[in-house]
């Protein structure tokens, strides 16, 4: 099963790229895989492999399945440039009113929101498609479409959209194949300080800021 990932913080290199900036929602990673033969059948954290009996993540299942099991299967089984694939990897955060940086408040009613889905041999469904094909479903908030410039960066940082952490910013580069789609996170400065408070100032590391 396709693991989420490590996102690496924006450089410069990516300064100018089109882009689709989205809500970073602050949870804990959860993935679900699809196939047209069994359905829904595994499912895990970033790392583990998971069931409804697991202690701490169990919950998130049936949530996800409640929310978007029947519409994804749809979606999957009928969209003509989905419906000949083996499998699908749904990434989605898993999260509370009060989740900060991985941990949940126990009292919380938790929620979970899909954010990637990866469509087997061909890698992450670009974010154009995850828009027009998704949005309807609970999706991360597209904050903003455009060239990725400086400007942006800093409005991000200086928390100028109301955001909890940051954005998730995806582009997609052409290849001979299949096009790749990229990822960068950016964190509002608002987080880091809050990361600060919480964890020591070692929480913090060169590349966030």
């Amino acid at each position: 099963m396709k693991q989420y990932p490590k996102l690496n913080y924006w450089t410069e290199s990516i300064l100018g790229e089109n882009i689709y900036a989205f809500d970073k929602l602050d949870g804990s990673n959860i993935r679900f895989e699809w196939s047209p033969k069994r359905g829904w059948y595994k499912f895990g954290t970033r790392k583990t492999m998971i069931d409804e009996n697991h202690s701490q993540f169990g919950k998130s299942i049936p949530i996800f399945l409640d929310k978007y099991g029947d519409e994804l299967d749809k979606i999957f089984r009928t969209e003509k440039i989905y419906k000949n694939s083996r499998t699908f990897t749904v990434f989605g955060e898993y999260l509370g009113e009060n989740s900060f940086a991985g941990l949940h408040d126990e009292n919380d009613e938790m929620d979970v929101v899909i954010f990637d889905i990866v469509q087997f041999q061909k890698g992450f469904i670009s974010p154009k498609d995850f828009v027009s094909n998704f949005s309807h479903l609970h999706i991360p908030d597209l904050v903003y479409k455009g060239i990725l410039d400086v400007n942006f960066i800093n409005n991000v940082k200086d928390n100028v959209y109301g955001l909890k952490e940051g954005v998730m910013a995806k582009g997609v580069r052409k290849t001979k194949g299949n096009d790749i789609v990229w990822i960068s996170k950016i964190k509002t400065n608002d987080w880091i300080d809050r990361l600060r408070g919480e964890f020591g100032e070692n929480a913090v590391s060169e590349d966030m800021i």
